[in-house]
């Protein structure tokens, strides 16, 4: 029971400094800055099977992130005994999957353990767990994530998805929903002392921005964090669960998704969860997609939700969606500096 307390602190605290954040001034570029910044066309990326390289000027040494998303893990013990009835349609949705290497049977705690033995030997930078790493959020699924990722030695960097907090059917808002069991049961799963639902790290100089849109809508303090992340020109990368809006694509595809709205939600029956309002987005969510696919600085948008593999090209960037880790799979993100 400490530690629950403990980890709802930290996520209070966290919360209270993204506050104070989002009411500072934003920034954005001048107009010096817009004309010497690198345009959309100087950035060029190559895919081949489940590489992505991206090359750009703004890249100074190569950085390799390795992608792991939507593993939806199952484990469940007598910890969380209680949450049984909130569990059990999930916890039954992937126990048997087949392993994209050979096609046999293997369930998704076997694969996770096989993409960290091979991890441990290809010199990654980081990692980026971009959501539905557990399919609820389950103190054993917590426990074997961390431990299974440890030996890598690299250090990890996670956001949501939109089944990681979610008991199903359990009374209350999403979002207030998502900011409970965060703090009861996944905080451990973050860097301590960041905002779990927006926060950045630099690796190797390439700006990785984790932001959480697992209940699909953009908080206004989630644009201001991006807006004033971008700021600076740096070289970033933008990892959540979601994807964003691209031409043909359905609405899981949700972020500024003209067609999100309660008349296209055909799952909240299913997953016992509110519906999506009769209005679709509001001008936030759509504000958030055009600063992502307009700002100069962001080389690309790397996302799961859908478990297949597939790309965008959205205003000359890459918005590449990586396929479901619970069968083993994963994508090789590759920064690196324009050749000469």
């Amino acid at each position: 029971m400490a530690h629950v307390d403990q980890s709802r602190r930290r996520f209070l605290t966290a919360m209270g400094a993204f506050g104070a954040l989002a009411g500072e001034a934003s920034l954005s570029l001048t107009s010096a800055e817009e004309s010497s910044a690198p345009k959309t066309s100087d950035t060029v990326f190559a895919l081949q099977g489940r590489n992505l390289k991206i090359f750009s000027p703004l890249i100074k040494e190569p950085t390799r992130i390795l992608q792991i998303s939507d593993s939806h893990l199952f484990l469940d013990d007598e910890r969380d005994e209680e949450y049984k009835s909130y569990s059990d349609r999930m916890g039954k949705a992937y126990n048997v999957v087949k392993d994209f290497r050979t096609g046999k049977e293997s369930n998704p705690m076997a694969e996770l353990q096989q993409i960290a033995a091979e991890a441990r030997d290809k010199q990654y930078d980081a990692m980026a767990l971009t959501g539905d790493i557990v399919s609820f959020p389950s103190s054993a699924g917590v426990d074997f994530v961390k431990e299974v990722l440890a030996p890598v030695n690299v250090p990890y960097y996670y956001v949501c998805g939109n089944h990681d907090w979610h008991f199903e059917g359990m009374e209350g808002s999403e979002q207030a929903l998502r900011e409970e069991w965060i703090a009861k049961k996944l905080t451990s799963l973050y860097p301590e002392n960041v905002n779990p639902l927006a926060y950045s790290v630099v690796v190797k100089g390439v700006k990785m921005l984790m932001i959480d849109d697992s209940i699909y809508k953009i908080l206004p303090e989630q644009l201001d964090f991006l807006q004033k992340e971008l700021s600076d020109g740096m070289p970033a990368a933008l990892f959540m669960h979601i994807p964003l809006y691209a031409y043909g694509r359905g609405v899981g595809y949700g972020v500024g998704h003209p067609d999100w709205n309660a008349a296209h939600d055909n799952n909240y029956q299913i997953e016992r969860r509110e519906r999506w309002p009769e209005a679709g987005h509001d001008a936030i969510a759509y504000d958030f997609r055009d600063l992502a696919i307009s700002a100069p600085n962001l080389l690309g948008v790397f996302t799961g939700h859908i478990h297949v593999q597939t790309l965008d090209v959205i205003n000359g960037k890459p918005s590449h969606v990586a396929p479901a880790a619970l069968d083993g799979s994963t994508v090789t993100i590759e920064f690196l500096p324009t050749p000469k």
